[in-house]
């Protein structure tokens, strides 16, 4: 899978999760629309498991939480700077702004505790 994903994704990097979670933000108008005005989407992806990383920024095992949705195609979720290999099952969830950046916070704080 590796060796495909590095012949295919040529343009950014890319990561393989597992335990992932398609994230719909639900935000103000005026922060949708500034978002959308950036060819983005009001949509995060969360990874409590990385994988692969092409770059070695994730190592195995670390959650991610990315960036804006670019493009979203059922396994391959692709924001402003990586491309994530969705693998095994997951879910998509409706979720506040607060609730992403706790979670934010959290990741940061597992970062610090266990990097």
């Amino acid at each position: 899978m590796i060796e495909l994903a590095a012949e295919s994704f040529t343009e950014k990097p890319f990561c393989i999760v597992r335990r992932w979670m398609i994230l719909d933000v639900m935000l103000p108008e005026f922060q949708e629309r500034d978002i959308k005005a950036q060819g983005l989407e009001a949509t995060r992806l969360y990874a409590q498991s990385s994988e692969f990383d092409s770059e070695n920024t994730y190592l195995p095992g670390d959650s991610i939480l990315s960036d804006f949705q670019c493009e979203f195609d059922g396994f391959i979720f692709e924001s402003k700077h990586r491309i994530f290999i969705l693998t095994g099952r997951g879910a998509r969830k409706h979720v506040s702004l607060p609730t992403v950046e706790a979670l934010a916070v959290d990741i940061m704080r597992a970062e610090k505790t266990y990097g």
